[in-house]
């Protein structure tokens, strides 16, 4: 009988939370009200924004009691990847202290302990959250009988579906990246084509000889691989780990695995993302299998929050979860960041009421987002405007949500599904927004998901997205697009979505104007970022841009002051910052549009149309 018991890698605990940098100073503005929580009453708790803008990382309590009492599952690890394949040892001596440098790195992603497991030919290093199980759950995990190793971040769904379906060897730890090694040492490299989840990963063979590193179907979780010295290839969650470790750099393509025999093999492949598929269902089948993944991302051991825009999609969401929530008696917890009286905090008010959650609010300033831009574009890893500007409130909205709880459900990808954005509007027909949509769900991983990520992980703290669950996306690419064309007041953006939740949704929520990350969380101050930006760059060195930046040259002093913060982090690596054509995502579209410029949405005014109390209108 081989001996599945699990070594422990060479592992340490990072210093208690107690030493480490202090959480963002935030005031309460308001105490928390007692109410009765009723599906017509919240609890709101405010939290204004602060000077003080330094990346803290959140206290909160640690405890195996929670896991006990509710008979759940231990959850997967928050956390970050660092491997070396070494096929000719050329880096053995001294890889152990390099890469544990290299891994701290991205210690944001996992502050709890870090560790290393390795050989003459590999090495593996994380960096860990430890959410339950400290002691069985660490990575790398490594089988003591063969010395196959993983060391993963994200989280498999189905892995218990999988564990049954091949009847594999009971698990000897809590953690569903088990999994990945049972699979890869029973099916080899094909089995990553059966996976539903969240992933960036990699596993060894305990010689070093055999490595598979793969990433998950859109790029939800991030990983690049790299070309070193004495052609070692790495592989890392964050660019900023080895961009000064390798010789080239590549950001690993989503939905490929990579072996050292095959390279890259495209494994996701789905039927909708062809030139000749006709999409041609009706909507009929696409709640049913949205709630199957929000009830399958909901599987956790500690409570789960959700970040209520006040939009469409979050509210979908939220409906789903409420009921699921209340059967296991557990707290409904939302989070929203804006300023006051804006269209996001006004709407996720009113959904909050409605629900009957535990709301928090993040009110930040003008002032506040400015100063916060050099912490956001060091972790979001790139220069590009517009997902700069989104991820700034995304930036405060996680700082608030981490000092709750560590996951969190979100209502990313269903624009690119549901044909959202509001240049849509002008499409000449249904066969061309099938055609966009196929374009911008292929750039989902250097958009949406880089911000959610990024955003969420530089607070330890982990963003689900049930829209972007493989079997959600096939339903909704199926559907026909005719569906999905706006025609004015009577089908707006998403008619399809919102029709599914007609009566369940308060209608000025239901029904209300689609609006970007950055968009709806305040109507003016975009343009107070703007003007500060301009104010950091003079006209001569504006002159000189072109000439000094070849690739994707600034278009304004907002991008040049974007520009020069990272390349004082990444000096070099400009080429992995997807900029869209045009300089926004509607100029690359087929059609002309009359929505959107590169400096962003041209008319917001609209996006307070139905919502009573907004300020900021002229």
């Amino acid at each position: 009988m081989m001996d599945m018991s699990v070594a422990s890698p060479a592992w340490c605990p990072h210093p208690l939370h107690s030493q480490r940098p202090p959480k963002s100073r935030t005031h309460s503005l308001a105490s928390p009200v007692p109410s009765a929580r009723s599906e017509s009453s919240g609890l709101r708790l405010q939290k204004s924004g602060s000077v003080g803008f330094i990346s803290g990382l959140p206290d909160i309590m640690r405890t195996s009691e929670v896991r006990r009492k509710r008979g759940l599952r231990k959850t997967a690890d928050m956390c970050s990847v660092l491997a070396c394949f070494d096929p000719d040892g050329v880096l053995s001596e001294g890889r152990e202290e390099l890469m544990r440098g290299l891994s701290a790195r991205m210690r944001t992603r996992g502050p709890d302990g870090s560790g290393y497991h390795g050989n003459e030919r590999f090495g593996l290093a994380h960096e860990r959250l430890a959410i339950m199980d400290p002691e069985g759950g660490k990575q790398p995990i490594v089988y003591k009988s063969d010395g196959y190793s993983v060391c993963a971040n994200g989280e498999i769904y189905n892995f218990r579906e999988l564990q049954d379906k091949y009847d594999l060897t009971a698990p000897k730890t809590g953690s569903d990246s088990e999994v990945l090694l049972q699979l890869y040492r029973y099916k080899g490299a094909e089995f990553v084509k059966e996976l539903n989840g969240i992933f960036g990963f990699v596993c060894v063979s305990g010689d070093g000889a055999d490595m598979i590193a793969a990433r998950d179907h859109c790029g939800i979780k991030p990983l690049y691989i790299g070309y070193g010295e004495g052609g070692s290839t790495w592989f890392a969650s964050e660019l900023k780990a080895i961009c000064d470790q390798c010789k080239s750099i590549e950001e690993f393509p989503a939905g490929h695995y990579w072996t050292p025999k095959t390279g890259f093999v495209k494994y996701y492949e789905p039927e909708w993302d062809s030139d000749e598929f006709v999409s041609d269902q009706d909507t009929s089948q696409v709640r049913a299998v949205l709630s199957q993944a929000v009830k399958d991302q909901m599987m956790a051991d500690v409570p789960i929050g959700l970040l209520l825009s006040g939009g469409l999609d979050s509210a979908v969401i939220s409906s789903i979860i409420k009921p699921m929530l209340a059967e296991t008696q557990q707290k409904f917890i939302t989070f929203t960041v804006g300023q006051e009286g804006s269209p996001d905090v006004v709407a996720a008010r009113m959904m909050s009421e409605h629900l009957g959650t535990v709301h928090h609010e993040y009110l930040f300033t003008s002032e506040e987002a400015c100063d916060i831009i050099p912490d956001v574009i060091y972790h979001l890893e790139t220069y590009e405007p517009e997902l700069i500007r989104s991820a700034i409130p995304n930036y405060f909205l996680a700082r608030l949500a981490s000092e709750h709880v560590k996951v969190v459900l979100t209502g990313e990808g269903s624009d690119e599904l549901f044909a959202g954005y509001l240049y849509f509007r002008d499409a000449p027909d249904s066969a061309a927004i099938h055609m966009e949509l196929r374009r911008i769900f292929h750039h989902l991983h250097n958009v949406n998901c880089q911000r959610a990520d990024r955003m969420t992980m530089a607070h330890g703290l982990e963003a689900r997205v049930p829209f972007l669950d493989p079997r959600v996306i096939d339903a909704v690419m199926k559907v026909d697009p005719e569906y999905k064309k706006i025609e004015g007041d009577s089908k707006p953006e998403k008619y399809a979505l919102r029709a599914l939740f007609d009566g369940e949704i308060p209608d000025p929520v239901l029904w209300r104007t689609k609006a970007m990350q950055c968009e709806g969380v305040g109507l003016n101050w975009v343009e107070d970022l703007q003007k500060f930006c301009e104010s950091q760059v003079s006209d001569v060195d504006y002159e000189k841009a072109s000439s000094l930046y070849a690739i994707n040259p600034p278009q304004s002093k907002e991008e040049l002051f974007y520009r020069r913060i990272f390349e004082s982090h990444y000096q070099g690596m400009d080429k992995f910052v997807h900029v869209w054509s045009g300089g926004c995502r509607a100029a690359g579209a087929a059609w002309q549009n009359e929505a959107y410029t590169r400096f962003g949405l041209k008319d917001v005014t609209q996006l307070a149309q139905g919502i009573e109390g907004i300020r900021g209108i002229s």
